[in-house]
């Protein structure tokens, strides 16, 4: 069970010894002004310890040459899938990521990896690293094969690379627990290294004073219109709307309609605007999206905002959405569920406000940046003494 910050937990005092450097793959240019979800997570870690540096490993020009040249296929699509996740790109930016530490040495106590691409640095010496992920290599391919083209060879050069990453981490932080079961039983982790943390959201009402559930709207937020679930919702909005003339269903996300136009249904397009995108939060009764996700951050913002949730009820969606307290949860593929789920919530305003309060409650007390610091740093303050 996820835990909440210990009554009088301190902010940092500027002198505290525990002194961290963060690797990613986001570019962030400063993590104090920028809304990606690794800059968040950097300011929340400020408040309690030293970052004293991040990056993002960067092949050299002649490394990423080479990199387009190996992966080279006749299929553009998986090609450029590979030029992107490949066992060479793995340890060209290993190099990169080496090649940082080594020129701050002595300047940090700890290193935090987001999600798992490269590893660490090579070599004796180096102090305890962290790896914080949301899915594993075996997750993946598992469940969007798709997404992963590689060769056989490929596919094994990987997971061996992955695997002796995961279990040389002091410490690994996944999401959910269905991420902790892979790294243990996928990969052989110690369980005793495996600390569930969760993820927090960066778009969350600062209230629910004002919020509303006389709208009958359905709000889908997703780009990857099929793979979330997206056909399902328009099928299954169909027979909501059959039942229920005055309903809606908002989607946002693809540019473009995925489907011939249906009464009630209103393509929205992206939003990159984040006011824009609350106002949609806040005018919804609930939030809609049958996918399998690695984590699932839209459904936090959608709880952030007072939305109840229609989600699957298998995978770290059905960790996040509480069946019958902060949403309703349904079989993967079972388009009368889901029709009737949604109908359920937008028949019954009072029903959708009951659950969307209680959403609320459960990302302030489990879901916020600051949580998910407060579940690592004792566990990065006893890597640092060697725990």
């Amino acid at each position: 069970m996820l835990t909440e910050r210990p009554a009088g937990a301190e902010v940092r005092d500027p002198a505290r010894a525990l002194r961290l450097v963060g690797l990613d793959l986001e570019f962030i240019t400063d993590h104090r002004k920028e809304f990606s979800r690794n800059a968040a997570l950097y300011r929340a870690l400020d408040e309690r310890v030293q970052v004293v540096g991040r990056t993002s490993p960067t092949p050299t020009r002649a490394a990423n040459l080479v990199n387009k040249v190996l992966q080279f296929q006749p299929n553009v699509s998986n090609w450029r899938r590979n030029m992107h996740f490949n066992p060479f790109l793995f340890r060209q930016r290993t190099a990169a990521a080496g090649r940082y530490l080594d020129a701050r040495r002595g300047e940090y106590d700890v290193i935090l990896q987001t999600y798992l691409q490269f590893a660490p640095g090579t070599g004796p010496g180096r102090p305890p690293y962290a790896v914080y992920l949301d899915a594993t290599f075996e997750m993946s391919r598992r469940y969007y094969p798709v997404d992963h083209p590689l060769s056989k060879r490929a596919t094994d050069e990987w997971l061996r690379l992955e695997g002796d990453v995961y279990r040389g981490a002091a410490r690994l932080f996944p999401w959910s627990d269905f991420a902790a079961r892979s790294l243990t039983e996928d990969y052989g982790c110690d369980p005793g290294r495996v600390v569930r943390v969760g993820a927090g959201t960066n778009l969350m009402a600062p209230s629910l004073e004002g919020k509303r559930y006389d709208e009958p709207v359905a709000l889908f937020v997703g780009i990857d219109f099929e793979r979330k679930g997206g056909l399902d919702v328009l099928r299954a909005f169909q027979e909501v709307r059959s039942q229920l003339p005055e309903a809606e269903l908002w989607i946002v996300g693809p540019r473009l309609p995925k489907a011939a136009p249906q009464p009630g249904v209103r393509w929205i397009g992206r939003v990159r605007d984040r006011a824009a995108l609350a106002d949609l939060y806040a005018r919804a009764r609930l939030f809609v999206m049958p996918s399998f996700e690695p984590w699932g951050h839209v459904f936090c913002e959608a709880m952030g905002h007072g939305l109840p949730c229609v989600a699957l009820n298998v995978g770290p969606a059905s960790e996040i959405v509480q069946q019958g307290r902060t949403g309703l949860l349904v079989d993967q593929g079972s388009v009368p569920a889901l029709s009737a789920a949604m109908l359920e919530l937008l028949r019954d305003p009072a029903l959708a406000a009951e659950l969307g309060r209680h959403a609320y409650a459960r990302v302030q007390e489990n879901f916020t940046w600051q949580r998910v610091v407060d579940r690592m740093l004792p566990h990065l303050e006893a890597m640092s003494r060697g725990g």
